[in-house]
């Protein structure tokens, strides 16, 4: 077949259930990179107070011989985004002359909320769902945190561009997700060891977004691979990150071979189990993707119980209307009129 490559409706839904999976990791993304420590920098600079007993618009030498050392506010600027501060004119101080006072524009106001202000607001956002005003707070975020002379290694501005990447990816943005993703991959790579976690969970950001885009998916598989490898290296055998690793590289790399893909699945569905619970719906996606990929293999024999057990599950947590039941009922219901074909293989071969 020629042209764009064609998928099954049992493929198609394999690749959605990656999709889905990488769509809840970035609802869950929080304000540092969800499986990493460390703390975000303060931005805020504090301004010097000013002398009780001098006016900006009234600075002189005399007693206040040290007051070229303070900053003073005033109105020199309609917006009130200036800084000035008094300096001395050329001269001997014995001769008392006046001070200038030379004035600086600032990123923000005083009373600009920063760049962590910002971010805070896109936190809720994305908490209640609003991608979209998400988005714009973390833009604004990063164009202020952008301005600093340590930009290429500054981790608040990795850590905002990975949340940037994440709401872009939310609304099917995934080649700008991408971009903002990779330059989030750069600053972690350039600043932190190979197998330090943020990397890891940005390497899994960028490569699901990677592999929404026809062109692209097959960088991703090696991506959600090398942030596998650093999650074993680092995390417990149960933590549920590795639980998505094993999702997705199942999905990613070895969709074509079900005797590699099935173990990572049951594996992964294993550490849900004891993490969330047997009837928790991370433990139904995992029983839907198993459907899905053995369905894409002609094992409706095998799909089906799987696609049942989901069900069940899903209806239980989200009641029998909702979008996740419905679509998990078609499936279900595709599968049962679909019969098996007398060449079945588990390995997909004919």
């Amino acid at each position: 077949m020629s042209g764009a490559k064609a998928y099954t409706k049992p493929q198609a839904g394999l690749l959605k259930c990656c999709a889905g999976l990488i769509a809840v990791l970035c609802y869950c993304l929080d304000s540092t990179v969800s499986l990493a420590g460390g703390s975000s920098l303060e931005n805020r600079a504090s301004t010097p107070p000013l002398a009780s007993d001098m006016e900006a618009s009234d600075m002189e030498w005399g007693g206040h011989t040290r007051s070229d050392k303070l900053l003073a506010r005033g109105p020199m600027s309609a917006g009130g985004r200036d800084v000035c501060f008094p300096r001395e004119v050329t001269g001997s101080r014995t001769l008392l002359l006046p001070v200038m006072r030379v004035c600086i524009g600032l990123v923000a106001s005083v009373d600009d909320i920063g760049w962590s202000g910002h971010e805070a607001n896109g936190d809720h956002a994305k908490s209640v769902g609003h991608w979209a005003e998400a988005e714009k707070a973390y833009t604004m975020a990063v164009g202020l945190l952008e301005r600093t002379i340590d930009k290429e290694t500054n981790q608040d501005l990795a850590s905002l561009l990975s949340k940037l990447g994440a709401a872009r990816f939310m609304q099917h943005d995934f080649t700008g997700a991408e971009t903002v993703l990779r330059r989030a991959l750069t600053i972690y790579t350039s600043t932190r060891a190979s197998e330090d976690l943020r990397v890891a969970d940005t390497l899994d950001l960028l490569a699901g977004a990677l592999f929404e885009q026809q062109q692209e998916r097959a960088l991703a598989g090696p991506l959600f691979f090398r942030a596998w490898v650093i999650r074993e290296g680092a995390l417990a055998p149960d933590h549920p990150a590795i639980a998505d690793s094993l999702h997705h590289v199942a999905i990613s790399l070895y969709s074509n071979n079900l005797s590699l893909a099935i173990p990572l699945f049951l594996r992964a569905k294993e550490i849900r189990e004891k993490v969330f619970g047997r009837d928790h719906p991370m433990v139904a996606l995992s029983l839907s993707a198993m459907a899905r990929m053995y369905e894409a293999h002609n094992r409706r024999d095998l799909a089906v119980p799987l696609y049942q057990d989901a069900l069940r599950i899903q209806e239980v947590a989200f009641g029998p209307s909702a979008s996740e039941v419905v679509q998990a009922r078609d499936y279900l219901d595709m599968a049962n009129r679909e019969k098996p074909t007398q060449d079945d293989n588990p390995n997909g071969g004919k």
